[in-house]
């Protein structure tokens, strides 16, 4: 070992094998980041696939129920017409009671009974 040369030699081998041994394990260390990534990716593609479909899912169930709602609607507000109809026929009594129409009065005109006639008198005639 007395050659200079061949002690660079030397050296220089070694620290090549070092590098090489390095850059194997760094190559390893990508290699195992790279499958994690790789995993999270489809982990996270089959939950945005999942959420997707549920969201279909859950803007078909509010469609199916804003549809029930306005049928709803349309119901009521037929039996508040409804309402207001058969309530017509005591506001004709109550609009006389307010113009001072007595029991027997609502009684014959309206066709009330007498409690009836009590009743409105009571809660729309003069206090």
């Amino acid at each position: 070992m007395d050659n200079p040369l061949l002690i660079v030699l030397f050296v220089i081998t070694i620290i090549i094998v070092s590098v090489l041994v390095w850059l194997l394990q760094g190559y390893k260390k990508l290699k195992q980041d790279y499958r994690i990534l790789s995993n999270s990716i489809n982990r996270n593609t089959n939950d945005i696939t999942g959420l997707c479909s549920a969201a279909v899912s859950v803007d078909t169930r509010v469609s199916d129920n804003n549809e029930q709602l306005n049928g709803i609607m349309e119901k009521m507000t037929d039996i508040e017409q409804n309402e207001q109809h058969t309530n017509l026929p005591y506001h004709t009594a109550i609009q006389r009671v307010r113009n001072g129409a007595s029991i027997d009065d609502l009684v014959q005109q309206c066709g009330l009974s007498q409690e009836e006639a009590v009743l409105l008198i009571r809660l729309h005639g003069d206090k």
